[in-house]
């Protein structure tokens, strides 16, 4: 059974991936500056044989794409990939935002409880029929149908990356 990340939890996400890529991109400019120390006057850093920075650069490169023995990864290619983290998560709660905009009334307040709150389906269907005085065969069957796509989405989310 697959477990529903709610928007809380999917934010928070969002929010570590954004520092980890933060904490990267300051690890990529310390080692520029290792290389390339600001200095008063400006410098024209080319790659070219004949020039003093060419050893620099080519060392700066190679160690901006050596290969990580913890993460297998390149500090290159892991900016990458936390960049990709990152617009993941911030175009799927785009996605869940959009979707609860979209959305009123009963199917709405289940959205949100299933959704936002993180409750299980069943128990927020009982809860929104203890609110609303509706037996819950109706909840199921007129209001959860109308919002099903969209809460597959967020499970169809939960099982690609929470494997």
């Amino acid at each position: 059974m697959f477990t529903i990340h709610s928007y809380t939890d999917t934010r928070c996400e969002l929010e570590i991936a954004k520092h980890r890529l933060r904490l990267l991109t300051d690890k990529k400019e310390k080692l520029y500056c290792n290389y390339f120390p600001i200095t008063s006057k400006l410098k024209e850093i080319t790659v070219d044989e004949e020039i003093e920075n060419d050893g620099k650069m080519a060392a700066y490169l190679h160690e901006l794409h050596e290969k990580d023995i913890g993460t297998g990864k390149s500090l290159a290619e892991e900016l990458i990939y936390q960049q990709q983290i990152v617009n993941k998560l911030q175009g799927y709660l785009n996605d869940m935002s959009e979707s609860l905009s979209k959305m009123s009334g009963i199917e709405y307040r289940l959205y949100y409880d299933i959704i936002v709150n993180g409750t299980r389906i069943s128990k927020a269907i009982e809860k929104i029929a203890n609110e609303t005085d509706k037996d819950t065969q109706t909840i199921w069957k007129n209001y959860y149908r109308k919002i099903k796509k969209e809460v597959k989405k967020v499970i169809r989310f939960s099982s690609e990356n929470y494997k």
